[in-house]
């Protein structure tokens, strides 16, 4: 699992840290922001040096350059050759103020699908001015233009390869900047998927097979050189894929900048000699902050205690069980409150989730010999009852698939809608604006709606640490201490429906415990739920639970059927939110300006 957006994932990276503990939750680094990655925080190549390891880093910073103190070469990094901006043109390497708003504006739900500024080859357009944004280590270089990145990146690790001893131990961090907007690739790469008419995806399909070939160009230099047989190799995505920029998720719900599982939930593979398991799948839980304490501790290193990653080695070469249980999506109350935690199989949502289409890409015909899109979701496991599955019965893709796998459910089969017009066999290619108004693809969500008391706030004393103040809030987990306490003798008392009116929660948290537990979950989940809307000011909070092991689609929402569920997730996010740190933003100033730097981007100016 990763971030949503890239410079979050980018500082859990390299500091171990959840990004909502350092102020890294909210947005990217925009390139005129006065600010970095916290300087406080020991960075993963320090550690690294720490160990004896050289350090190096080439391809993409964006984690803050505002001051030399930001920037790879003082944040533990010996060498450094690529940009620190989050974006720019592949081929001039160079960005423009047009760059500025189109590129990096995709920081949350609310932006990043207005963004659409991409061509196949080199990128078109009006843009006024643009600025140098390529260093090799401090210095700015000039002499690549014309050279696309991907090759430049690629040939760059080959000869700091050749140039150095496999005998001393290495940290090569490789982010390149494929496969970033702008869509720009050669047009040779573009040859094999000329089949595909959406010109974004087939220019997008083009540059994975580009970063591709950059990948196996490296690797081969490792062999070649003699540093292959005692690496550790790591690659891994640092957000969902963005739908308007050619790429997709499918099948997965969302899209870059949300919380749903194609937004969070990255590819990623561990490849090394030294594997005694090559081949493997594995389908334990990972968190990006993970990578942290893992190649600290296979360097033979000490990591700082204040981390959230877990030593993952001994699980990956089969030793000991997988280490991980839990972990946080995120959580940002910036603007809107939004957070997202697990644990175990379950995913609590709290608050606005952004789009959460399921958007087949534009070169899948779906047709009723699809693949099956839910897999092994409806089984009807401790889950998925009937009553539970049949809110898919508006879904058009579920009967095609159901009806290919005889052990589902018949009477749910015979429930569930044809396929829809537009999506049976030999149905035209479908682009993804398309593919979405003629799914209609809906999930089965509720509201929580909990009236806020007008009466004054009471002090609330957190049993744990005394109290958190978070933005001038006081808040504790007194009225809540018995969340996860609760036990349901009577399962048929539970609530099966989302939405509350005031006659369910009457006298509030504070008062005596009520007689039966349906009741006794109604006082407490109101004081959660009343916590959580005194952060996001609001009296609707929507709370959504998906079992992603079973359910990786996000389509069956269980927050009505599992609410003991929603209430230890909910006390996991409230112990959480006692780390939280507000979001480090600033407006962009103008003594960031290249044209104060001879037409480079530079550090200097805060």
């Amino acid at each position: 699992y990763v971030q949503p957006i890239c410079s979050p994932t980018r500082s859990a990276l390299l500091s171990g840290r959840y990004p909502f503990t350092i102020g890294r939750q909210h947005s990217v680094l925009s390139p005129g922001e006065p600010k970095g990655l916290d300087l406080q925080l020991k960075l993963l190549p320090q550690a690294l040096k720490e160990s004896g390891y050289h350090t190096h880093a080439v391809g993409k910073w964006h984690l803050g350059f505002c001051s030399w103190d930001y920037t790879p070469t003082l944040r533990g990094f010996d060498t450094f050759y690529g940009y620190y901006t989050g974006s720019e043109d592949y081929f001039t390497h160079q960005r423009s103020r047009d760059l500025d708003s189109k590129m990096d504006s995709c920081n949350n739900v609310n932006y990043c699908y207005d963004l659409n500024n991409s061509t196949a080859g080199k990128t078109t357009g009006t843009r006024k001015q643009e600025w140098l944004d390529l260093r090799n280590n401090t210095t700015p270089d000039s002499s690549q233009d014309g050279v696309y990145s991907t090759y430049m990146f690629a040939s760059y690790v080959e000869e700091l390869l050749r140039s150095r001893s496999a005998e001393e131990p290495m940290f090569l961090y490789l982010p390149l900047q494929s496969v970033h907007a702008p869509l720009q690739v050669p047009d040779n790469y573009t040859t094999p998927y000329l089949y595909i008419t959406d010109t974004n995806r087939r220019t997008y399909l083009g540059m994975v097979s580009a970063m591709d070939e950059a990948v196996g160009r490296v690797v081969a230099a490792l062999k070649t050189t003699g540093h292959y047989d005692n690496s550790v190799i790591i690659f891994t995505s640092d957000n969902g894929g963005s739908e308007k920029h050619g790429g997709n998720n499918w099948p997965l719900r969302g899209h870059k900048a949300t919380m749903w599982e194609g937004g969070t939930r990255g590819a990623a593979f561990l490849h090394s000699p030294l594997l005694p398991n090559p081949g493997t799948i594995s389908h334990q839980l990972v968190h990006v902050t993970d990578w942290y304490k893992t190649l600290v501790g296979v360097a033979g290193g000490d990591t700082p205690t204040q981390t959230d990653g877990v030593d993952q080695w001994a699980s990956f070469i089969g030793s000991e069980p997988p280490p991980r249980t839990h972990m946080v999506y995120n959580i940002d109350n910036t603007t809107d409150f939004q957070a997202g935690v697990r644990k175990g199989k379950y995913k609590l949502l709290v608050g606005p989730t952004g789009k959460g289409d399921w958007t087949p890409p534009p070169e899948l015909r779906v047709s009723s010999d699809t693949a099956p899109l839910l897999q092994s979701v409806i089984d009807f496991s401790s889950d998925f009852h009937s009553h539970t599955a049949r809110l898919l019965s508006k879904q058009p893709f579920t009967k095609a698939d159901l009806a290919r796998h005889p052990l589902y459910d018949p009477v749910l089969l015979q429930t569930l809608p044809t396929d829809v017009d537009g999506l049976k066999d030999g149905s035209n290619e479908l682009s993804p604006s398309e593919a979405g108004s003629q799914t209609g693809l809906k999930s089965s969500s509720q509201v929580f709606y909990v009236p806020q008391s007008k009466t004054k706030k009471r002090q609330l004393i957190s049993a744990k640490s005394g109290s958190l103040d978070v933005e001038g809030i006081n808040i504790s987990r007194v009225d809540i201490a018995k969340i996860s306490n609760i036990k349901y003798k009577n399962k048929h008392n539970q609530r099966t429906q989302g939405e509350w009116s005031t006659e369910d929660f009457k006298g509030g948290a504070a008062d005596k415990i009520k007689t039966t537990s349906d009741e006794i979950w109604a006082s407490d989940l109101q004081a959660a739920i009343q916590l959580l809307q005194q952060l996001a000011n609001t009296n609707d909070t929507k709370i959504q639970l998906y079992n992603v092991e079973e359910d990786p689609e996000e389509r069956v929402d269980l927050v009505s059927v599992h609410v003991d569920v929603v209430e230890e997730l909910l006390q996991y996010l409230l112990e959480e939110l006692q780390r939280y740190v507000p979001a480090d933003i600033f407006p962009e100033v103008p003594e960031a300006s290249p044209d104060n730097f001879d037409g480079v981007w530079s550090p200097g100016w805060c």
